[in-house]
């Protein structure tokens, strides 16, 4: 872990240094990974909506309780831009977890599964398959079998770390106990692996000291600075064989040791590990690096107490398994050891100096007399001396031949041979194919050749560097995990991304496997443009050594400088944290240029390989809603982990938490790395969770993709009125909800800008409406329906009202017509009628008929002649119904309109009387009913009641009944 001395001496927004520092350590030592979301981040956002919660803006820390702050760009439903910004001031309960708010003083807690939240987008709930970081923490090496001790106050040794010369001084400290002699081969590879360090391996100039140990210690010899001179004298002091004791004090070997060294300088531990270790070993060492090979190491042994001696010096353990083998005469080391032995030295060497002689390529051959090919590739980049170096146990060696051509078949010279192995050097290494031809009478074991070359250094020029999850000596497979490397492609102090980078990996039967690094984030790759090339081994079939070739390129031009470091810093009180699903750069990073580059190196696979590997994990699904449609779009997965094609793609979804639906959607399985994309019909409305999982040709699925969150609208049936009372309509809107597209990064959070919502520590309610989804045009739709169908109904009520009132009309008018009451005709008294008899037009079609219905006086029920002048009604305005000339009332239907008789509408009547205010009152009342014909009856017939007229009653005149 990296600390600027800014942080460790000045305040910080992070938060106080220890809550920063068990953070950090947190994720480097014990797997678990941030919880809190990152701003502008598609996959772990900063804030996100509580769809349980009637969709209130929530943050994605996991903590005990809530964190004031606010939140800013969260407009609408597309929250890609929308983030929070907590308020340290104003949160003071809270209480965990240190891996979501470190820059709270009042967190000291990790969560755990009572307080753990899991239904928030984060990177640890994704890779930890949800559970909480102290159910993680506590399953690790260094909690388990410990039972809790009182709560103390820790205290802590800072030193600054000097520029160092540990390449130029250091000190092989070697057990010689009798553990390191009871198989066989198993000192002799250790003294020959050291001795052919001394003398080949070693760069000129290095100060190179011995000390060895069982319960006390001894100096052997003290620092000398390796020349052609002295490095044969120096060799020679290497013990020769290991002691009887079978006690050892590794303590006092390092105190020792670091009496050689003086005030700086490396260690070198080989020891081993057959039984735990209880020693305080980081005391002894006081800040000197130690690097604890652990030779041989059995299977099952903790190494915690080694590997924190290598923790506090900032180095690495090499653990190399008690592998043994029964060649007829007992029980012996793998000459694999004798290989790995060398590695790891040279590992040492390139860490501490910044150069030295690396494997480039290695192969073997077994039986009595067999050839090894070393190819060398075209672009080599190397200093101009090179060894062979040829590994064989003991019983072979006594009466091994080996002989050496380069490419052109020239043979090369031996300079200097051991028990175990023979070195050949060479000068200018030449592109092509080196061969080792061997003959021994005894075949106990398999013969190993490796290439080793120095890399040359250019100033400006790319390099590679490649590890792997432990290291390349420890690549170990489980039943369920294979191991994973990694490479960063280096121009100086800065690192190279969007390059091309694969690596070729060949094991001791010559299976090649092909595997493309990325770093985007998803397969092996934890954090996408970090620089960091990651990949699962996968391919090989047999365990033991292997070389690894890596190449990369500017990938078309496409690959970019990154020249400050991006420190993984955590989230802070203004929301800034790295690093996400992915880096985003704010700027224009400068071109990589055009570059080609290649590095060797060598490891050892063990554990037993899986016959089948799942297929790989998606971990950057997302979705959007176009048009009533759902897209989904994600990487591709492969068939084995990362690599290849996955046989077919598994879409469910659940609404709104509830069980999962499998979609029938046939999506094209597209080669690991591939962007996949797909669209289909929503299938539900509501609050939709898709997953995703890839299936190979066995069967085999890999786990569930991260979720990703929809919301589809659904028509509240209970607040909109439907055209019938039997159906109600669901729709899905046409408003896209998000974008499949990486969201532009947003600018940090300014004085002018507003939050959009806020949160407060005391905040416990919040509450809204069930429904709030409906869209603008689903709205508008479902109004104009509903108007239109309520205007249909009130124009079918209306047709239906009109049709009865002319049935109720006509059925009045012949009921009227029944009562009427015929009287005998007046004669002269009427002239009208004689008019109307002698052809005249007024009447002319009623004829006699209207004569001899013409005998009907109306009276009232005193017995005195009606007054039929119209009369008001209170709610039906004045009346419609008039009097004919006879004094019959006309009955105001369409079939009895008639035109009055002439010189009705003369200023005289018809008698050729001056009209009175009554008549012209009356012939009024008949052009409003001539306009409003349709109406109903003003007075009823009956209110007239007629009777037959009294003969000694006198004559009537018109102008009586106008």
């Amino acid at each position: 872990m990296y600390f600027p001395e800014s942080f460790l001496l000045e305040n910080s927004t992070l938060g106080s240094q220890g809550s920063v520092l068990v953070h950090e350590w947190a994720k480097y030592r014990w797997g678990v990974f941030e919880e809190y979301g990152h701003r502008a981040d598609p996959i772990f956002p900063s804030a996100t909506k509580a769809y349980e919660a009637n969709e209130t803006l929530r943050h994605t820390y996991c903590t005990d309780g809530e964190v004031a702050g606010n939140f800013y760009q969260c407009e609408g439903n597309n929250l890609d831009s929308c983030y929070f910004v907590p308020s340290a001031d104003e949160t003071t309960e809270v209480t965990s977890s240190l891996l979501a708010t470190p820059f709270l003083s009042s967190v000291v807690n990790f969560c755990t599964s009572e307080t753990h939240v899991a239904d928030v987008p984060t990177k640890h709930n994704l890779l930890c398959e949800k559970r909480s970081t102290w159910d993680v923490i506590k399953d690790h090496s260094d909690i388990t079998g410990t039972s809790p001790g009182a709560s103390v106050t820790p205290s802590f040794l800072v030193k600054r770390l000097t520029s160092q010369t540990a390449g130029k001084k250091l000190v092989f400290l070697l057990d010689v106990t009798a553990p390191m002699g009871k198989s066989a081969d198993t000192w002799n590879y250790l003294r020959d692996a050291v001795r052919q360090f001394i003398l080949s391996e070693a760069t000129d100039g290095m100060q190179v000291g011995l000390v060895s140990f069982t319960d006390s210690a001894t100096i052997d010899s003290e620092l000398v600075t390796l020349d052609s001179a002295n490095r044969q004298p120096l060799a020679n002091k290497v013990p020769n064989s290991p002691q009887n004791a079978e006690n050892k004090k590794v303590a006092e070997g390092i105190s020792k040791a670091k009496q050689v060294l003086g005030a700086e300088g490396t260690v070198i531990l080989v020891t081993e590990n057959m039984k735990i270790n209880s020693e305080d070993l980081v005391a002894a060492a006081d800040g000197t690096p130690v690097w604890p090979i652990l030779y041989p190491h059995l299977i099952g042994v903790s190494f915690s107490n080694y590997q924190n001696l290598a923790d506090a010096g900032g180095v690495s353990v090499f653990p190399i398994e008690d592998k043994t083998v029964d060649p007829g005469v007992g029980p012996t080391q793998s000459i694999d050891n004798r290989v790995a032995l060398t590695r790891c030295f040279l590992d040492i060497q390139y860490e501490t100096q910044g150069n030295s002689p690396q494997e480039i390529i290695s192969s073997s051959c077994s039986g009595s007399d067999c050839q090894i090919s070393l190819e060398v590739p075209a672009n080599t980049n190397y200093e101009d001396t090179f060894f062979i170096e040829i590994y064989f146990c003991n019983i072979d060696g006594g009466s091994l031949t080996a002989t050496v051509r380069d490419p052109m078949g020239i043979t090369i010279s031996i300079p200097h041979g051991q028990d175990t192995n023979s070195v050949f050097r060479g000068t200018g290494l030449q592109a092509g194919t080196y061969t080792v031809e061997v003959s021994k009478p005894t075949n106990a074991m398999d013969v190993k050749s490796s290439l080793l070359a120095t890399l040359r250094t250019v100033s400006g020029g790319y390099a590679i560097k490649l590890w792997s999850s432990l290291n390349l000596q420890h690549l170990e497979y489980t039943p369920d995990s294979a191991p994973t490397l990694f490479a960063m492609v280096s121009d100086g102090d800065s690192h190279v991304v969007y390059a091309r980078v694969t690596a070729t990996v060949t094991d001791s039967g010559q299976n090649t496997a092909v595997l493309v690094m990325r770093d985007d984030g998803t397969g092996a790759d934890v954090t996408g443009n970090d620089g960091v090339y990651s990949a699962y081994l996968i391919g090989l079939s047999l365990t033991g050594s292997v070389s690894v070739q890596v190449s990369a390129n500017d990938n078309g031009g496409l690959a970019k400088l990154v020249t400050a470091a991006t420190r993984a810093a955590p989230v802070d009180v203004n929301g800034q944290a790295c690093c996400g699903s992915q880096i985003t750069f704010l700027n224009d990073l400068p071109s990589a240029g055009t570059f080609s580059v290649t590095s060797n190196d060598v490891g050892e696979v063990t554990g037993t390989i899986p016959t089948n590997f799942p297929p790989g994990r998606v971990t950057d699904l997302r979705s959007s809603l176009t048009t009533s449609q759902v897209n989904l779009t994600f990487t591709a997965p492969g068939d084995e982990l990362d690599q290849g094609t996955a046989e077919a793609y598994l879409v469910t979804y659940s609404v709104e938490g509830s069980g999962q639906g499998a979609l029938g959607q046939d999506v094209t399985p597209l080669e690991a790395g591939a962007l996949v994309s797909t669209t289909f019909p929503a299938p539900d409305c509501g609050h939709l969770t898709f997953l995703v999982r890839a299936v190979d040709a066995q069967g085999m699925q890999s786990a569930d993709s991260n979720e990703a969150r929809i919301s589809v609208p659904c028509v509240p049936t209970t607040s909109l009125p439907s055209t019938t009372s039997s159906s109600s309509s669901t729709e899905n809107p046409n408003r896209p909800l998000s974008s499949t597209e990486h969201p532009t990064p947003s600018s940090p959070v300014s004085s002018e800008e507003t939050p959009t919502a806020s949160i407060t520590a005391s905040t416990t309610d919040q509450s809204g409406d069930n429904c709030s989804c409906v869209s603008t045009e689903t709205f508008l739709t479902v109004v104009i329906g509903s108007v239109v169908g309520s205007i249909l109904a009130v124009l079918l009520v209306e047709l239906l009202v009109y049709v009865l009132v002319k049935l109720w009309q006509r059925r009045r008018w012949k009921k009227e017509r029944q009562r009427e009451v015929v009287r005998p005709t007046r004669g002269a008294e009427n002239p009208a009628l004689d008019h109307a008899n002698s052809g005249g037009n007024y009447e002319s079609r009623l004829g006699e008929r209207r004569r001899q219905l013409n005998y009907a006086t109306p009276t009232s029920d005193q017995g005195e002649v009606a007054n039929t002048t119209p009369t008001p009604l209170p709610y039906l305005g004045q009346s419609t119904t008039s009097i004919n000339q006879a004094g019959r009332p006309i009955l105001p239907s369409r079939g009895n309109q008639r035109p009055p008789p002439r010189a009705y509408n003369s200023n005289q009547d018809q008698y050729g009387n001056p009209s009175t205010d009554a008549h012209r009152n009356n012939n009024r009342g008949n052009v409003q009913y001539n306009q409003r014909h349709d109406q109903p009856y003003a007075q009823p017939y009956n209110q007239y009641n007629y009777k037959p007229q009294n003969q000694n009653r006198r004559a009537y005149t018109p102008n009586e009944y106008i």
